[in-house]
């Protein structure tokens, strides 16, 4: 029986195709045949990688000691000036992430610009209105501790 099994047309002619494939990452790691550049890749960018996480981090991480400084010392110009740039580095770069996830270029471009766009004009306004409430009024790490009284 597994004998007249073997011998059918379309269980051989599957077997061949079973033989003839190789798996994938073999043929990639280990293929002689010279790639094709058909394939459209970007140019890398140092802001998108490895740089981009590692600013990522580095803002997250600054933002714990900036906060226990104001807790533990009090309101001062150089932890007003600290927080009003790296809280909202932190707060665009978690923004773009969103909208990197939920608006992506290649299915909605119009959407992804305009919120793209949007999220730097609200960033730059952000930034000018931290130098203005820190310049011109009482400062963030004082109004802070304002609210938390």
């Amino acid at each position: 029986m597994a004998l007249r099994l073997a011998n059918t047309p379309a269980l051989r002619s599957t077997a061949r195709l079973l033989v003839r494939q190789h798996p994938m990452g073999l043929v990639k790691i280990h293929s002689s045949v010279a790639q094709s550049n058909a394939i459209a890749t970007h140019k890398p960018d140092r802001l998108h990688g490895s740089y981009h996480w590692d600013i990522e981090r580095a803002a997250s991480l600054a933002l714990v000691p900036i906060i226990a400084s104001q807790l533990t010392y009090g309101a001062s110009p150089v932890t007003d000036v600290l927080l009003g740039v790296v809280l909202p580095v932190h707060l665009h770069i978690g923004w773009d992430a969103c909208i990197t996830d939920y608006f992506n270029a290649r299915k909605s471009v119009f959407l992804n610009k305009l919120m793209t766009g949007t999220l730097w004009v609200s960033t730059t306004g952000v930034l000018v209105g931290c130098y203005q409430f820190n310049t011109n009024d009482i400062g963030l790490t004082e109004f802070i501790s304002k609210m938390w009284a």
